[in-house]
Formats: C-alpha cells, sequence, structure tokens
C-alpha cells in the first residue's frame, strides 16, 4: 500500500510516496503554500507538522486531492518506540519521526541529529524509549543573524569550500559556520556518548547534514530521507 508521507517543517514541506520502507517522488514546497505534483495520488497521507497554524490548510488541500484519510503525527500514537519524555504532546512531530524510524533502523542507544532550521540531537535508549534531546540553532538561523546584525556581512548559503582560511568575507564565513558548526556537534556527540556509552548509533538527516558532516565520521548514516520514512513507519504501524 502507498502512502503520501509530508514532513511540514519551520521553512518548507517535504513530501513523497512510501512503500515498504522506501520514499520516492520526493519534492519540497514552502510549508504555508500547499501543492502537489504527483500525477497519481495516493489516498492516504499522514503528516509530520511543526506548524499547527497551517494544518487546516493542509487538510483540506489533501481532502480537495482526493486523499480520503489523513494522519497527523502525535505522541499518542503508536510509534513503535515508548516515550518516556515528561510532556510528551510538547515534542516535535518531525522528532517522533526521526525517533520511530532510528529505534526500529538502530536499536538503541541511538542519537539522531536533525539538521534543519534548528539543529536537534533526539535521544532513545534501550528501556525508557525516547527520552530527551538538544536543540541548537541551525544554520540558517546563523546566517540569518550575522546578516541582520552586522552593517557589512551579507547573507549567505553553504557552499562547498576546501579551504581553513577565507579569502572573501562569503567564504570566512562558510568556513565558520562549517567548522565551528562541527565543533559544537561533535563536542555534544561526545559528550552523549560519554552518557550512553560508546555503542551508541549516531545517524543524522535535514537539509544541511551532507554540508556540514562531510568527511566528519563515517560511522554517522547520513539520510535526508529519514524523517520521511519515520513518517511512513508510524503510519503502518497505525492502520
Amino acid at each position: 500500500m502507498q502512502t503520501l508521507v509530508i514532513d511540514i517543517g519551520n521553512t518548507s514541506t517535504s513530501l513523497g510516496v512510501y512503500r515498504n520502507g522506501r520514499v520516492t517522488r520526493v519534492q519540497r514546497t514552502p510549508s504555508k503554500t500547499p501543492a502537489l505534483e504527483l500525477k497519481k495520488i495516493p489516498e492516504r497521507a499522514v503528516v509530520a507538522s511543526v506548524k499547527p497554524g497551517v494544518n487546516a490548510r493542509w487538510k483540506r488541500f489533501l481532502k480537495q486531492q482526493g486523499v480520503r484519510d489523513v494522519l497527523f503525527v502525535s505522541h499518542q500514537l503508536n510509534l513503535g518506540v515508548p516515550v518516556t519524555y515528561p510532556k510528551p504532546e510538547r515534542i516535535g512531530a518531525d522528532r517522533l519521526a526521526d525517533a520511530s524510524e532510528a529505534a526500529a533502523t538502530f536499536g538503541a542507544p541511538v542519537v539522531v541529529c536533525d539538521f534543519g532550521t534548528a539543529l536537534t540531537f533526539d535521544i532513545i535508549k534501550k528501556d525508557e524509549g525516547y527520552v530527551g534531546g538538544i536543540i541548537c540553532p541551525g544554520l540558517p538561523l546563523m546566517f540569518d543573524y550575522l546578516s541582520e546584525k552586522t552593517a557589512q556581512l551579507p547573507h549567505i548559503k553553504p557552499v562547498k569550500t576546501s579551504r581553513v582560511i577565507g579569502k572573501s568575507t562569503a567564504e570566512a564565513m562558510r568556513i565558520g559556520a562549517r567548522i565551528g558548526y562541527r565543533g559544537m556537534v561533535r563536542e555534544i556527540i561526545n559528550e552523549l556518548k560519554e552518557e550512553l556509552g560508546n555503542n551508541t548509533q549516531v545517524c543524522a538527516t535535514g537539509g544541511f547534514a551532507g554540508w556540514v558532516l562531510q568527511g566528519f565520521d563515517d560511522s554517522i548514516t547520513i539520510d535526508p530521507l529519514f524523517t520521511l520514512k519515520g513518517v511512513g513507519r508510524i503510519g503502518m504501524l497505525n492502520q
């Protein structure tokens, strides 16, 4: 059975078709503007949203496209992993999807790093399941802040560079972001492994994961479709 899987983020929305653990026909669109470019749309959709204000708009749009069953991810569903976080209703739906997929794919303990508008680390323990996490500013926020709060620094996007010393303002900013960000990520992962044990698996997703983690550590699995797979898995567990 094919399922339309949707991850509504703070900035953009990712969509795809989930079947048997795989996600295909992926597309991205602004979160506030529902859109679909699929020729054949499944009759069931599972949605992970961190923007409650657009949920009704998306639900109406999906119904108009012929989607009969729309399920929104929440902590009240069967996630395939227990949630012992004190206030589970405050956990982002995307983080629940990441936890579901991580527990099924890697077992526990496992840490999921999600490089989006915010950088999140979600921790799943063997017996307690989802226990909590860490939230840091994402790269987009870092670039936005530098541009907005300084008179001469431009607004930039991540572009690959092999230099250590920048030969332009933009290049210097990219190097600072990449090296500095990698240092922060490394320190957090090291601390988490001290807490959870060196056998802890680490996986990463999100639009900036590849840029930050290139050459970082071969033991970290990078999967840009990880969250959508988790959304699909939750849909499968709640048929």
